[in-house]
């Protein structure tokens, strides 16, 4: 049976956790490096057949996406350490 946590018991650091950690921060990076890709990609030599516009557009999802999961992740990874 689950029982509650205590004052004084904190949560331990596992390895899972911080792969979790590093591997967020990791998504992070690659979503935007993808969204600037799609913006800036030579559209000759990758032969998508997407106007600009659309390009620039999922380009700009894909970055704001990635900024928006690495202020999630650095919100939670300041609070696990705030409660070390």
């Amino acid at each position: 049976m689950l029982r509650p946590r205590g004052q004084d018991e904190r949560p331990s650091v596992t390895f899972f956790n911080k792969f979790a950690r590093y591997f967020g921060m990791l998504m992070t990076l690659v979503y935007v490096a993808l969204g600037l890709f799609m913006i800036f990609m030579d559209e000759e030599q990758y032969n998508l057949s997407m106007s600009d516009t659309a390009r620039t557009i999922f380009g700009g999802v894909l970055i704001l996406y990635g900024l928006i999961r690495f202020v999630r992740a650095y919100q939670i990874n300041s609070k696990s350490r705030r409660d070390r």
